[in-house]
């Protein structure tokens, strides 16, 4: 990012020296993005965020089937990213109809149901690829393949797969796909929506010809920079990155699953479950004590429960589960980077463990 932010600063939409520096940056960004999904660069569009690629996938692709009076009918799940319900609901207000699917006590999908829930006026199906709460990875080329073969527009919110599974857009019927930075150690502020080729989106937000109209406004050239080399590194190193984020995996898991009182959730079988991930809720516990009581002790985590007004609330996603609320709202999330040592997991595992049993003993109270 240095020479972007130091000399090499110029508006790329400028035909001076400057701005066709930092345009063929951007263009080397894209093609690097492309490589990663193996797709065109053409294919490629920077966005401000993860949840900006999720809102112009479904608002834009929303917009663009008024326009041409289609079907108005939208299928999501009812543990997607607030960045794809809002957007639902948004719709709902406008009249549209939507199906939020259950998922089973593991946090995937029937395919079945979702067979069943396709009608004639289904235009948008929108399935998160790998949950964040809970680490659930859904059947994605399948549903692709599903809503290839009726002609339905699909869209997937990938934010948290690359740098930990291969993405391969060329070997799926995926219309969209969205991606944010920061999961992959690209800096905070910038995104990626892959959209195939054919497939149309209306913009949301106005002003600007970047981004082919889609996505209109300055780039945030280091960012997308930035991006752009992190998507390169992803790619080279993701095999490998895999391996070390399933071993961390395990050790946490080893660690934590024999505690009295504690519940893995989401899949059980972690090739069911994002690299690197763990997550697990406490009877009687609250998610946020939990956090602050592992911060002390030097280990990040997050929770998925929420305190609003003084109430512990457990999240959305947890309820689809159908875990009992004394349950949900002692939940943790835990997730390894591949910058972390087998050494690092083995620490947080045992200072975790030490939370939770200490928790479970004395009924999620403070210690």
């Amino acid at each position: 990012m240095l020479p972007f932010l130091e000399s090499d600063f110029g508006n790329p939409s400028s035909i001076h020296s400057h701005g066709v520096k930092a345009a063929a940056g951007v263009k080397l960004a894209r093609k690097r993005v492309a490589a990663l999904l193996n797709c065109s660069p053409q294919e490629v569009y920077f966005s401000p965020c993860g949840t900006y690629a999720n809102n112009v996938s479904i608002l834009g692709r929303a917009r663009f089937i008024e326009a041409n009076d289609g079907g108005r009918h939208l299928i999501t799940t009812a543990i997607e990213h607030p960045s794809v319900i809002g957007p639902s609901q948004h719709l709902e207000s406008k009249g549209w109809r939507v199906t939020y699917l259950p998922v089973d006590k593991e946090g995937i999908i029937d395919l079945e149901q979702l067979k069943s829930a396709i009608a004639g006026d289904t235009s948008i199906i929108s399935v998160m690829w790998a949950n964040n709460e809970i680490g659930s990875l859904q059947p994605v080329e399948l549903i692709a393949d599903l809503a290839h073969e009726h002609g339905i527009f699909f869209h997937t919110d990938a934010v948290q797969v690359p740098g930990k599974l291969p993405i391969d857009v060329g070997r799926n019927a995926v219309s969209a796909l969205s991606l944010s930075g920061h999961k992959f150690y690209a800096p905070k502020g910038i995104g990626i929506l892959y959209l195939r080729g054919g497939e149309n989106v209306m913009p949301i937000a106005f002003g600007g010809g970047q981004e082919m109209g889609i996505m209109p406004g300055t780039e945030s050239v280091p960012n997308i920079i930035a991006i752009g080399k992190a998507a390169e590194l992803a790619r080279i190193e993701v095999a490998k990155a895999e391996k070390k984020l399933r071993d961390m995996q395990r050790i946490i898991l080893d660690k934590l699953a024999p505690i009295e009182g504690l519940r893995i959730t989401g899949p059980a079988d972690i090739d069911k479950r994002l690299p690197g991930h763990v997550s697990i809720a406490i009877s009687g516990a609250e998610g946020e004590a939990l956090v602050i009581k592992c911060d002390l002790k030097g280990v990040s985590v997050s929770s998925g429960s929420a305190c609003h007004k003084g109430i512990i609330e457990p999240s959305s996603v947890l309820r689809a589960l159908r875990l009992p609320d004394s349950l949900a709202r002692g939940s943790l999330r835990i997730s390894a980077g591949q910058f972390n040592t087998r050494e690092d997991c083995e620490k947080a595992a045992d200072l975790i463990a030490q939370v939770a049993a200490k928790s479970v003993k004395t009924g999620g109270q403070t210690l």
